[in-house]
């Protein structure tokens, strides 16, 4: 291989493949050694160097020099030295170029400077200099130079030039800070221009730095003008919904779903099929065509209605997922948007209906879907779709949706089992579904369990017959129904519950995130024991018993952290099954709820909020300590644990981290905090292993 690379040097003849195919085998070969590797790179260097060598021929060592990156992890910093001296030569052709570029951005050492960049960006080769602006993130670059070489190629008269320049600024504006805001309107105004640009790429990527610009102008302004911003930039994408490239408007959408700030009579707008004269003489910063620079908030209208009726299912998906965000931003628009949502469900498109359910999935954990009863009958047919993943998201949405009446809880449950009995093979996501819409309106519940009582009776036999499909749904939903543990009291029949029990392992099975078999056999039975009280008593048990909570909520005041406070009342209060649950392994349950609230303290941690985390740990102690009651468990020991060692690490982080008098630190005080937690984690691992070791709850705590 040397001997015919050398030859072909000297005396500049046809280039032999055979050298560089030996050069192939052996780079590639994983048994190749060091040694052999070492004269393969200096001979291919070398030839490189040579100012003689066939462009053909530097072209193929630069390929070979890829492979060799791509292989082998180390190699010598000379050698991506001289692929980059080589790339600086103004005899490098640009194929070589471009193959030069590629080595430099695979290898890991820092070679590509701003020098680089700049001297090579400038070249006449097209190619060239729309991989540069395209990889210009692999390259270091102050964030004032790349901005200006950035607008300058946004006048590029190539169309895929100022395509990448365009994305260029939008990637620029995600990640920095610019205190000159007149700069950052310049590149929102520019990008702003070639919104009606005649190629369709570029339209695209004007569309994503206008709303990259766009967020960063809104989030540097202050509160009063911070709406006023937002509303133009919402306005000026708006503005873009009809235009005649596919693309385009589905990158608008794709936009306006990201805007978190909007006036509510704009949303509003975007739905109505009329045109709002309040809104006629409105205008805000923009540009709505060529010479006008004051864009009308009627630019708003209709726009959604486009995107849902739009004749491509793409953009129709697009419009439906940007709703996502914006239908929680009002209440009326929400209202509205159900509306909408409902027609789609009827689209011929799988992906739209999907979408179109997801978003009403992410309005209803918001607690914000409201669902009519003249829109219900609509949903309910969703429910027997052909396409599983279809079903399985409609199941979601029931689940979550609140159902003002009795009628309308009646109909939910029908369409429940009829599409139980259209896809047996559901059964499992079914009943999950009915024993949570059962669990969330309880009153209507006992009604109609009350109602169907002697539907699920044996028969005159003696045979339960719960094989039927609607029979077994009715049980399931029984199971949900609101008991009172501390009457033993029931608004419905408790025999109820033992013919459940023939459900058991199906029922175990649909609740496998909520309850494990045993405890919901236990709580079956302890159940159908209960007296039978008429639902109007039971209520009123339910209400005397509300008292009760208050001491539960009062015992929770210690605790300063808000969201561990609702984690416990929810707990509590989300069903008579979960409550059975706590109340037969009421430690276990506590110091679990406990500890899945510290996730909530890591935010704070990392702001280097040290006073509000250790206030937080500390109320955590005092919380384990009043449901000890002087029980010294293995688990309350390795809970104590745990939240004393988290003290600890955020102390040192806050030193470590976020003082500016690092250096000024006596680091023997540093070496006793982590020689603590040190032995506080050997604890916490001994614990562990033996719940049993001698380790008392008051040596812990104090």
């Amino acid at each position: 291989m040397e001997h015919h690379l050398r030859r072909n040097l000297e005396i500049n003849e046809n280039i032999r493949p055979q050298a560089l195919l030996q050069a192939l085998s052996l780079i590639v070969n994983p048994s190749t050694s060091d040694s052999t590797l070492s004269s393969i790179l200096k001979t291919l260097t070398l030839s490189l160097k040579n100012p003689n060598t066939n462009p053909f021929l530097s072209h193929h060592i630069l390929r070979l020099f890829s492979l060799l990156f791509h292989h082998r992890l180390q190699l010598p910093h000379n050698l991506i030295s001289t692929v980059r001296e080589f790339s600086l030569l103004p005899s490098t052709s640009a194929r070589s170029l471009a193959d030069s570029l590629a080595c430099l951005s695979i290898s890991d050492i820092n070679v590509n400077d701003e020098s680089t960049f700049l001297s090579l960006v400038l070249r006449p080769c097209i190619s060239v200099r729309h991989w540069l602006l395209l990889n210009a993130s692999k390259f270091d670059i102050r964030p004032s130079v790349l901005l200006t070489v950035l607008l300058g190629f946004t006048k590029d008269p190539y169309p895929y030039i100022r395509g990448v320049a365009l994305d260029g600024l939008a990637e620029l504006c995600k990640c920095i800070v610019v205190e000159d805001e007149s700069l950052i309107h310049g590149c929102y105004f520019r990008a702003v221009e070639f919104l009606f640009d005649s190629e369709d790429s570029v339209r695209c990527s004007a569309v994503r730095a206008v709303s990259a610009c766009g967020q960063l102008i809104v989030a540097s302004k202050q509160e009063r003008s911070k709406r006023d911003w937002s509303d133009a930039l919402f306005l000026q994408l708006c503005s873009m919904v009809r235009d005649m490239s596919v693309k385009v408007r589905i990158e608008v959408f794709s936009a306006l779903g990201k805007i978190e700030i909007v006036s509510e009579y704009i949303l509003l707008q975007t739905l109505s099929k009329k045109a709002s004269s309040a809104t006629k003489e409105m205008n805000f910063p923009g540009q709505y065509a060529d010479k006008i620079f004051r864009i009308p908030a009627s630019s708003a209208s209709f726009a959604f209605l486009h995107g849902l009726e739009d004749e491509f299912s793409e953009v129709r998906e697009s419009a439906c997922r940007a709703l996502q965000t914006l239908a929680i931003l009002s209440a009326d628009f929400t209202n509205e948007v159900v509306n909408f949502l409902m027609d789609v469900l009827n689209d011929d498109s799988t992906a739209v209906r999907l979408q179109a359910l997801d978003t009403m999935h992410h309005v209803a954990m918001v607690g914000q879907l409201k669902v009519q009863q003249a829109h219900l009958h609509m949903f309910l047919g969703i429910l027997l779709d052909s396409h599983s993943l279809i079903r399985c998201t409609a199941r979601k949405v029931l689940k979550l949706t609140e159902l003002p009446s009795l009628a309308m809880f009646k109909m939910c449950v029908d369409g429940l089992i009829r599409d139980f009995e259209l896809y047996p093979q559901d059964e499992t996501e079914v009943f999950s579904a009915l024993f949570m819409v059962g669990q969330n309106h309880g009153k209507f519940l006992v009604s109609l369990i009350n109602e169907v009582s002697q539907m699920v009776e044996p028969s005159s036999g003696g045979k339960l017959g719960y094989d039927n499909a609607r029979k077994a749904s009715y049980l399931v939903l029984a199971t949900s129904a609101p008991v009172s543990m501390k009457q033993q009291t029931c608004s419905i029949p408790p025999r109820i519950f033992s013919y459940a029990v023939t459900l058991l392992g199906r029922i175990t099975r649909s609740l496998a995130e909520i309850v494990d078999q045993r405890t919901l056999l236990t709580y079956l039975s302890y159940c159908s024991r209960f007296t039978f009280v008429s639902a109007s008593e039971f209520f009123k048990v339910e209400k005397h018993l509300e008292g009760c909570d208050v001491q539960l909520i009062q015992r929770c005041e210690v605790i300063s952290n808000y969201h561990i406070r609702r984690k416990l009342q929810l707990k509590e209060a989300e069903s008579s099954l979960l409550d059975f649950q706590v109340e037969q392994n009421k430690e276990i349950n506590c110091v679990n709820i406990i500890l899945q609230a510290v996730i909530d303290i890591w935010p704070s941690l990392k702001l280097g909020l040290i006073d509000e985390v250790t206030r937080t740990l500390r109320n955590l102690k005092a919380e384990l300590a009043m449901i000890s009651d002087n029980n010294h468990s293995g688990e309350l020991v390795f809970a104590l644990l745990y939240i004393d060692a988290l003290e600890r690490l955020g102390h040192l982080c806050s030193h470590l981290m976020f003082s500016k008098e690092f250096y000024c630190h006596k680091w023997g005080k540093l070496d006793c905090s982590l020689g603590k937690l040190d032995r506080c984690l050997r604890d916490m691992s001994l614990c562990r292993q033996d719940y049993s070791k001698e380790i008392t709850f008051c040596d812990v705590l104090y």
